[in-house]
C-alpha cells in the first residue's frame, strides 16, 4: 500500500534552496499497512535552485514503531537541469541531494518514494504518525499518515499478511477454509485472536475461500479467498555485452506488485546502474544489495548493461515482495567488443559544400567525432546515435556554416539516426580550449586538412590536443571551390515541385535554349562550394551569403536596363543530391506562373560574389564568379507539313501515320484529332500521345474505311490549348518506281532516329564559338528523359560547353 504524502514549495523573497511544507493537507496523506516486508510510501514537494546549486534533502522516519526503512528511490518532474545523487538510508532517515545544473534558477517536482519493512509492526501500533522533511535552511515540517491494517479483499495472494476486520464478531474466533458454500461446509484451520479489532492472517500455507467466524456462525463471518500468485521472470536474450542493453519479461496473473531484484556478485551500485533508468524504477536497497521494482501482469524492463559490470554470468533472482511468488533467470554479460571506424581514411569535399561522413560502429550505437584541433585553430564535437541499429550513421558537416556561432552545422543523412553537436560539452582533462580553438572561428572555414577523430567519450586533452579513448583517425580535405557552367533544360508542363526527387528530375528532361510558356523551364548549375550554402528548402537561399541566381532579359533596348524576373517558392523549387549529380544543382521553374513574354530572350545566371563587395570569402573583393546561358521563350505550337494546297495528307490505311513537330518539352501529353469536314463522310479520330525528347510527335490512325480525296480537319491540342488547326486530306499510297516518283506519296518534314541531336550554340562577342551536342534517348517507347547514370555523364560533359563565362 501507498501513501502519498503531497507538499508544496515556495522560494520565500530572496531565498532559494528552501522547503516550506507548512501548506501540507495531512488529511490527504495515504496511509502504510503494517506487518508487510515492503511497503512504499510516496513524498512530493517542490523545490526551487539557483543555477549550479545544489540542496541536501532530509526525511526522518524514525518515529514511526517497529518498522524499518529499506530504501529510498527519487523521480524529478519539471525540468531536465536537475539530477539527483548521494543517496543513503540510515537508522530511518533517507538523505539524497537535488542539484540545479543548469545556468538560472528553476523550480522541480521531487518525489521521494520510501520503502519500509513493516512485518514487526503490531495492529497494537495502529493510528496517527508523522515524518519530518528538511532542506537546506530549513527547520523541517511534519506530514501526517495513517499506519492501518492491511484488510482483506475479495481475493488476497498467497503469502501477503492479511487483516479481517472483526470488530462486529463475538465469542471465539476460528479460521476456517469454506468446502462448500452452498451447504456452508467448513473445515477447521485454526483459533486466532483479535487485537485492535482485527485479525491478523499468514497466508503462507493457504490456497482457496476461507472465513473468519465468532458465535454468528456463517452468515455474520468475514469471508476471503487466497489465491497463489503466478509469476515467471525471463531474460528476453541469454547473453548480452557490455554497455548494450536486454529486456527482462515479468509475467503475471496479478495487475500491480512490488519485484525485489537481486543477483549473485552485483552489489547495489551495479544493480541501480542497470535498472535505474527504467521507468519501474522504484528504490535500491544498499544493505541487501537489490532493486525495487514495479510490475503487472505483462511488464517489461529494459536493463541497461554498462562497462561497470564485469563480465561473467549472473544468477537473478525475482521475489514478489509480499507474497510466496518468485523466480530466477540467469543472463551472461560478454566483454564488449566495441569497434568504431570510419569509412575511409580521407574525406574530401570543396570549402562551402557538404561533407559526408560514415563511421561504422560494433557492438555500440553511440560515438563522438571530433572535427579539427590545432593544425587549423577549429574544433568541433558531435555525437552520433545509431538509432536504427544498421551497424552505421552518416552524417553531414556543413563547411559553410561550421563557423557559425549560431548554427549547428551537423545532420544526419538516415531520419532515423541522430546527430547532436556537444562542442560546449567537451570535457577538457588537461590544459584549456583558447579561443581560437572554441569550435568557432571569425571567417569562414579556408581550405587545409581537418583531422577527424572517432572516440567513446568526449574527453579531450588541450595540452596535448589528444582525444582520448580515440578508436579510429582520419582526414577531412578540405579544397579550393569553383564555378563551372549552367545551361538550361525543359520538362512538361506542371509544378515546380512536382518531381519527387533529383533522380525522377533528371529522366524528364530534354536540354533545350528554347521553352514553350506552360512548360517547365529547368536550370543546371555546375558550381562546388555552394551545397552548404544553397538550401533545398529554402528558394530564397538561392539570392543568400554571396550566391545569386537569377533570370533577366536578354536585351531590353537602348535606354533601359535589363529587367530582371522576380520568383519564390510558389513558382520555382530547387532539386539537389550529391550523389546522383555531384557539384550540381537544379532550379524548376513553372513559365506559365513567371512574368516572361513570348517570342523574348532572356539570360539565365549564376553568380558568386559580387564585385566591389565583399561578401563571401571564397571570393576575393574585386572579382566574381560568373556563368550565364541564353533561351527564348515561345509560344506552344505545332508544326504540320502541308502539301502546295495547304492540306495536310494522310494515307488510307489501317495504320496511316501522322507526325509532326512542336517545341513542347519531350514528355508532354497532347491530342491529335482528324475530324471530317463533308457532312457525306462523318467520322471522328482521336489519339492521345508524348512528345519525344526532340519534341516530335508520331501517331496512327485507321483510315482503311475513309475514301480517298475525303477533306477533314485536323487539331492538335496540348498544354491546355489548340497547338495547331490545319485542313487535311486523305489519300491512297502509290508504289514508287525507280523513274517515277508518285506525286500522292504524303510529305513529312522530320525524320525520326533513336538519337535525335539537339544544338545549343552560344557565341559571345569577346568569347569563341561554344557548341552542346547531347543525344537524348526515349523510354517506353515515347517518352523523354535520361537513366540518371546516362544524364549526369551528359550533364557533366555539358559543363563547360553551354555556358558563357562573362
Amino acid at each position: 500500500m501507498a501513501a502519498l504524502v503531497v507538499m508544496s514549495v515556495f522560494a520565500g523573497v530572496g531565498t532559494v534552496s528552501a522547503i516550506d511544507a507548512s501548506t501540507v493537507d495531512a488529511d490527504s496523506a495515504e496511509n502504510v499497512a503494517v506487518g508487510q516486508d515492503t511497503a512504499t510510501q510516496k513524498v512530493t514537494f517542490e523545490t526551487t535552485l539557483d543555477g549550479d546549486e545544489s540542496e541536501q534533502i532530509t526525511i526522518n522516519t524514525d518515529n514511526i514503531p517497529n518498522s524499518d526503512l529499506l530504501a529510498v528511490g527519487v523521480t524529478l518532474d519539471g525540468s531536465e537541469n536537475f539530477s539527483v545523487s548521494d543517496k543513503s538510508v540510515d537508522d530511518g532517515v533517507a538523505e539524497f541531494t537535488v542539484q540545479n545544473n543548469g545556468d538560472d534558477q528553476e523550480t522541480v517536482t521531487v518525489t521521494a518514494t520510501l520503502v519500509y519493512d513493516t512485518s514487526e509492526a503490531q495492529l497494537d501500533d495502529l493510528g496517527e504518525y508523522n515524518l519530518t522533511v528538511d532542506g537546506d535552511g530549513t527547520d523541517g515540517e511534519l506530514a501526517s499518515f495513517n499506519l492501518t491494517a492491511n484488510e482483506v479483499g475479495s481475493v488476497n495472494f498467497q503469502g501477503e499478511t492479511v487483516h479481517a476486520d472483526v470488530s462486529s464478531l463475538s465469542g471465539d474466533l476460528v479460521l476456517r477454509e469454506v468446502v462448500d458454500r452452498s451447504s456452508e461446509d467448513t473445515r477447521f484451520i485454526s483459533q486466532v485472536n483479535a487485537e485492535n479489532g482485527y485479525v491478523e492472517i499468514d497466508t503462507d500455507d493457504l490456497d482457496g475461500d476461507y472465513i473468519v467466524m465468532g458465535d454468528g456462525g456463517f452468515d455474520n463471518g468475514v469471508e476471503f479467498e487466497i489465491a497463489e500468485q503466478r509469476f515467471s521472470a525471463n531474460w528476453d536474450e541469454d547473453s548480452v555485452t557490455q554497455n548494450d542493453a536486454v529486456d527482462l519479461e515479468l509475467e503475471s496473473s496479478r495487475g500491480d506488485y512490488i519485484v525485489e531484484v537481486s543477483a549473485d556478485g552485483l552489489d547495489a551500485d551495479e544493480l541501480e546502474t542497470m535498472f535505474g533508468d527504467a521507468s519501474q524504477y522504484v528504490a535500491t536497497n544498499e544493505e541487501d544489495d537489490s532493486v525495487y521494482l514495479n510490475a503487472g501482469t505483462d511488464t517489461t524492463v529494459t536493463a541497461d548493461v554498462t562497462d561497470d559490470i564485469d563480465a561473467g554470468e549472473y544468477d537473478f533472482d525475482f521475489q514478489v515482495t509480499d507474497t510466496t511468488a518468485s523466480d530466477s533467470d540467469t543472463l551472461e554479460i560478454g566483454e564488449e567488443n566495441r569497434n568504431i571506424d570510419f569509412s575511409q581514411s580521407t574525406y574530401t569535399e570543396e570549402v562551402g559544400d557538404l561533407a559526408e561522413i560514415t563511421v561504422q560502429m560494433e557492438d555500440t550505437d553511440q560515438a563522438y567525432v571530433f572535427v579539427g584541433g590545432e593544425d587549423v585553430n577549429y574544433l568541433e564535437a558531435v555525437r552520433l546515435s545509431d538509432e536504427d541499429d544498421d551497424g552505421e550513421v552518416t552524417f553531414s558537416f556543413n563547411t559553410f556554416t561550421g563557423s557559425d556561432e549560431s548554427a549547428d552545422p551537423f545532420e544526419v543523412v538516415s531520419e532515423d539516426d541522430e546527430a547532436e553537436m556537444v562542442t560546449s560539452d567537451i570535457d577538457v582533462t588537461e590544459g584549456e580550449i583558447g579561443d581560437n580553438l572554441d569550435g568557432k572561428v571569425s571567417n569562414l572555414l579556408e581550405s587545409g586538412d581537418y583531422d577527424l577523430r572517432v572516440s567513446t567519450s568526449l574527453q579531450y586533452n588541450a595540452d596535448e590536443d589528444e582525444v582520448e579513448d580515440e578508436q579510429d583517425v582520419a582526414v577531412l580535405d578540405l579544397v579550393g571551390r569553383s564555378t563551372n557552367g549552367i545551361s538550361t533544360w525543359t520538362a512538361p508542363s506542371g509544378s515546380a515541385d512536382g518531381f519527387d526527387d533529383t533522380e525522377e528530375l533528371l529522366e524528364s528532361v530534354g536540354q533545350s535554349d528554347t521553352v514553350a510558356l506552360g512548360d517547365r523551364l529547368v536550370v543546371r548549375v555546375n558550381a562546388s562550394g555552394v551545397s552548404g550554402i544553397i538550401d533545398e528548402d529554402d528558394i530564397d537561399s538561392l539570392q543568400q551569403n554571396g550566391v545569386y541566381l537569377g533570370i533577366e532579359e536578354s536585351d531590353a533596348g537602348a535606354n533601359a536596363d535589363e529587367e530582371s524576373i522576380p520568383f519564390d517558392g510558389g513558382n520555382a523549387a530547387i532539386y539537389r543530391d550529391e550523389s546522383v549529380a555531384e557539384n550540381q544543382f537544379f532550379v524548376v521553374f513553372e513559365t506559365d506562373q513567371l512574368d516572361l513574354d513570348e517570342d523574348a530572350e532572356y539570360e539565365a545566371y549564376f553568380r558568386v560574389g559580387e564585385e566591389g563587395e565583399d561578401v563571401i570569402d571564397y571570393v576575393d573583393e574585386d572579382e566574381e564568379e560568373r556563368v550565364s546561358t541564353a533561351f527564348t521563350v515561345e509560344e506552344p505550337d505545332a508544326t504540320l507539313d502541308l502539301n502546295d494546297d495547304d492540306q495536310y495528307e494522310v494515307v488510307r490505311s489501317e495504320e496511316a501515320t501522322v507526325q509532326f513537330d512542336t517545341n513542347l518539352a519531350g514528355g508532354s501529353e497532347v491530342s491529335v484529332r482528324l475530324r471530317s469536314s463533308e457532312s457525306n463522310s462523318a467520322f471522328l479520330l482521336s489519339n492521345t500521345v508524348e512528345t519525344t525528347a526532340n519534341g516530335s510527335v508520331t501517331t496512327t490512325f485507321d483510315t482503311s474505311d475513309i475514301d480517298a480525296g475525303t477533306e477533314f480537319d485536323i487539331n492538335v491540342r496540348g498544354g491546355g490549348e489548340d497547338l495547331a488547326n490545319e485542313d487535311g486530306i486523305i489519300i491512297n499510297v502509290t508504289t514508287p518506281t525507280p523513274s517515277d516518283t508518285p506525286m500522292d506519296t504524303p510529305m513529312t518534314t522530320d525524320t525520326v532516329t533513336d538519337t535525335p541531336t539537339d544544338t545549343a550554340t552560344d557565341t559571345p562577342t569577346d568569347t569563341p564559338t561554344e557548341t552542346t551536342t547531347t543525344a537524348p534517348t526515349t523510354t517506353g517507347g515515347s517518352t523523354p528523359g535520361f537513366g540518371v547514370v546516362v544524364a549526369v555523364t551528359a550533364l557533366l560533359a555539358a559543363a563547360l560547353l553551354a555556358t558563357r563565362r562573362d
